[in-house]
């Protein structure tokens, strides 16, 4: 059967603890939200939509992503918490989506490596039609990003609520496929200046 993947990157939130807007934070010679999306842009995703919300018109000027399949979006209610932002792409992502990837603009660590192993497995998954499920990659028995999330538009995610993002939906899952990986990156967020500058000079950050 022919289906479509599209991706979603949450980055709305109001970086209260970096006290800088993390999607402009420098990375690799580009911002974190660039850097996110041209990694998600190597994956044959139909769609990959922004979600913006805090300092977003901010944020809109400094940024370039000229990439016909990137779509930006303002979450109004990006104060509300994670799941409001996350129900904003989805929104938007059942118009065509089957399935997408949920990335985080704070784990610039992920490998490529990984983000194409979740990919392609969800993708395997899908085309067998079915049920909904999650492919999660894992490091060191902690579950991490990105999340592949095939048929969701049989879950009700419209009633999500709170700072969760998906994990409720996750939960409601029979089916939930966990990849473990050596890849750190999955796990490592950048919340704080000091978690930011660790990873600028991480040995992981080295190898790319």
């Amino acid at each position: 059967m022919m289906t479509s993947v599209g991706a979603i990157v949450l980055a709305a939130g109001t970086s209260t603890r970096m006290g800088f807007p993390k999607p402009l934070l420098h990375w690799n010679g580009t911002t974190l939200l660039e850097h996110q999306v041209n990694q998600l842009l190597r994956l044959p995703c139909s769609e990959i939509i922004v979600i913006l919300g805090h300092e977003s018109k901010m944020i809109l000027k400094k940024i370039a992503i000229a990439d016909p399949r990137v779509k930006v979006l303002e979450c109004r209610d990006y104060h509300q918490g994670l799941s409001s932002s996350l129900k904003c792409g989805l929104k938007q992502a059942a118009k065509k989506d089957d399935a997408v990837m949920l990335m985080l603009v704070d784990l610039p660590l992920i490998r490529v490596e990984t983000i194409k192993r979740v990919f392609e497995h969800g993708v395997r998954i899908l085309a067998e039609g079915g049920e909904p499920f999650a492919v999660q990659p894992m490091h060191q028995n902690q579950k991490g990003h990105p999340v592949f999330l095939g048929f969701f538009n049989k879950l009700n995610w419209q009633n999500l609520q709170g700072d969760q993002g998906a994990k409720p939906l996750i939960q409601q899952l029979k089916h939930h496929i966990l990849l473990e990986t050596n890849d750190e990156g999955v796990i490592y967020d950048v919340d704080t200046p000091e978690a930011y500058e660790n990873a600028l000079t991480n040995s992981i950050f080295q190898k790319r």
